[in-house]
């Protein structure tokens, strides 16, 4: 169980860091300023795409929205031990939807814009990242409790 709440303790971290990417590009572009792009050419372009913006809400915003999720959910699951179960099913559904969306988004960027976005990579690598992490927690405390039984 300590292992699933350093696992948890880890999403946190990560999470925070993508909440402080998705916020730099939210606000850097809400105020309409050119985005620094540490690793390609791309940022402005795709974020003056149509397809950065969904229904009205920013794609960016949606990212704060999402990392926001995933940082709410491994601190309340770090709350108490039997809580902590829940909560890391409740961030594999999380991580389904962010990685179906991340992987569509980033689809867009490479196919159809033809540009991509240092930010929007580095969310994508934090959204799987965050994945692979909930998917341990959850398969990884099985496999653990399976052997140590016998199984």
């Amino acid at each position: 169980m300590k292992r699933n709440r350093n696992v948890l303790m880890v999403i946190a971290l990560l999470a925070l860091a993508g909440l402080s990417a998705a916020t730099y590009v939210f606000v850097t572009h809400s105020l309409g300023y050119e985005l620094f792009c540490p690793f390609a050419t791309g940022c402005d372009t795709v974020q003056n795409s149509p397809y950065a913006v969904l229904f009205g809400i920013p794609v960016s915003l949606l990212g704060m929205l999402g990392f926001t999720a995933y940082l709410a959910l491994a601190l309340i699951g770090l709350r108490s031990r039997v809580a902590t179960r829940g909560y890391l099913h409740a961030l594999l559904i999380l991580s389904v939807v962010e990685v179906a969306f991340t992987s569509y988004m980033a689809y867009l960027q490479v196919a159809v814009i033809r540009a991509i976005c240092s930010w929007c990579m580095l969310s994508a690598a934090l959204t799987v990242a965050l994945a692979v992490l909930t998917i341990y927690a959850i398969f990884g405390r099985a496999k653990s409790t399976s052997a140590s039984l016998g199984g």
